[in-house]
């Protein structure tokens, strides 16, 4: 019996049909109960164009319309699809320009790095990249530095300049080279010591101050003022570094001479010192003195002069040297000018003797500590005195009451003197009770003194 179906399996060829049908239906049933066919979409695979050459040979760029990407639909076994990567970087989606057609459309295709998925079973969304062709244009701008970090302590930031030159040429889509306002390169000078050279990638910024995206700058070819294509949009930053000396003496110059009568008593300087950077010659120049450039005018004065220059000015004049960034350029100059024979002298606040001191009251003085005196000696070439050569004293019955006073000082001089003007300091009374609770709050630069 079972040698006569097998002879008839193998003789007839209907049955032969059959059965191999039999067999692929129960093999397929099998396959799709273990691994069925799925779809599943992969979103912003981005488009890669190709051949932009053929558009640039008639003076034309072109701008794609949308973001760039598409979805790619694939329908397959869900063990390949769990092989594919989420992100879509298993598809390379191809527009090529020499396939533009007459509508600004180039076809998609696309591929699958996983060789499982053929060409049938993508599908894309759309299916056809719309662009745009714009007039290629090529324009000249300024580049500049922009330096961060600092370097290592007791040493600045001296020049920083592009290589290949203060210029730098950009051609691209006119729409985009028409927003440009600024093309930069950066430099990260942290704790550098000495000259250096850095490679940097050119960032370019719009007229409302936002850097160009990635597909922006994709669009455009940079080149040096001498035309050479700068690969990788990236240009060499020279950075110099300069050393820095601190508690430089700021001097000034009188010109011209007071009235008659007058004489230059004092010259003032805030801030007295700055600090600066320059190379080793440049310091060396300067030395540990910086002489303003500009002199202060006396002639026919019979007042105090007080004028603001700015040292930036000073600077400038030499060579390969600055400020530090830190300081302030501004200097505040006050000169004094007194009588012929008129000097003013500073008594400590603690020598002056005291006379009812309410002991009940908390006595705050101001000035806190030196107490200026302005003396004319009858005869000018009189010496000049020393401080313990005055003698000064004051009556603090007024301050038994609470407030605010401005006690006069009984001044004292030594024959052949005489002061010019009156002497006060000014007195803040209080109870010890309301006193004690204020202590903390005492304001700065005054002073208590003890009573005697």
């Amino acid at each position: 019996m079972r040698n006569k179906i097998i002879q008839s399996l193998t003789t007839n060829p209907l049955l032969k049909a059959i059965a191999t049908a039999i067999a692929v239906l129960i093999w397929l049933f099998v396959t799709n109960s273990n691994d069925p066919v799925d779809t599943q979409l992969f979103s912003n695979v981005e488009i890669n164009i190709i051949n932009q050459d053929s558009i640039a040979d008639i003076g034309k760029v072109v701008e794609p319309i949308g973001n760039g990407t598409v979805t790619v639909k694939v329908t397959e076994r869900k063990s390949v699809l769990r092989r594919l990567s989420r992100t879509g970087s298993d598809f390379y989606v191809e527009a090529d320009l020499e396939n533009i057609n007459a509508m600004d459309s180039v076809p998609l295709t696309v591929t699958c790095a996983n060789s499982a998925v053929t060409w049938d079973e993508m599908e894309m969304n759309p299916s056809s990249l719309k662009v745009t062709l714009e007039n290629k244009v090529e324009q000249e701008f300024p580049i500049t530095v922009a330096v961060s970090g600092s370097p290592a302590s007791g040493f600045a930031v001296g020049t920083a300049a592009v290589a290949q030159g203060k210029t730098i040429l950009v051609a691209g889509p006119e729409s985009i080279i028409n927003i440009i306002s600024q093309v930069s390169a950066s430099a990260n000078v942290a704790a550098l010591t000495e000259d250096t050279t850095l490679t940097s990638s050119l960032r370019v910024f719009d007229k409302n101050g936002a850097q160009l995206t990635d597909s922006q700058m994709s669009r455009l070819e940079f080149k040096d003022s001498s035309g050479a294509f700068l690969t990788e949009g990236t240009v060499n930053v020279r950075v110099t570094i300069w050393k820095v000396r601190s508690d430089v003496i700021i001097r000034a110059e009188t010109s011209g001479e007071p009235a008659e009568g007058y004489q230059i008593t004092k010259m003032e300087l805030i801030p007295s010192t700055t600090s600066l950077a320059g190379t080793q010659d440049a310091l060396d120049e300067i030395g540990r003195y910086l002489l303003l450039n500009e002199a202060i005018d006396v002639e026919g004065a019979s007042d105090n002069i007080r004028v603001e220059l700015d040292l930036a000015d000073t600077v400038s004049d030499y060579t390969n040297l600055r400020l530090l960034d830190t300081e302030n350029s501004t200097v505040s100059i006050e000169v004094e000018i007194s009588k012929s024979g008129d000097h003013t002298y500073q008594v400590p606040l603690g020598t002056i003797e005291t006379q009812n001191w309410p002991k009940e009251m908390k006595l705050v003085f101001t000035p806190a500590d030196n107490i200026p005196i302005s003396v004319h000696a009858i005869d000018e070439n009189a010496p000049l005195l020393e401080p313990e050569d005055i003698q000064a004293s004051m009556d603090l019955s007024e301050c038994r009451k609470e407030g605010i006073y401005t006690i006069p000082v009984e001044i004292v001089l030594p024959e052949g003197y005489e002061l010019n003007r009156e002497v006060t300091v000014t007195v803040s009374s209080a109870s010890q009770a309301t006193s004690s609770e204020n202590d903390s709050n005492m304001a700065e630069g005054e002073q208590e003194l003890e009573s005697e």
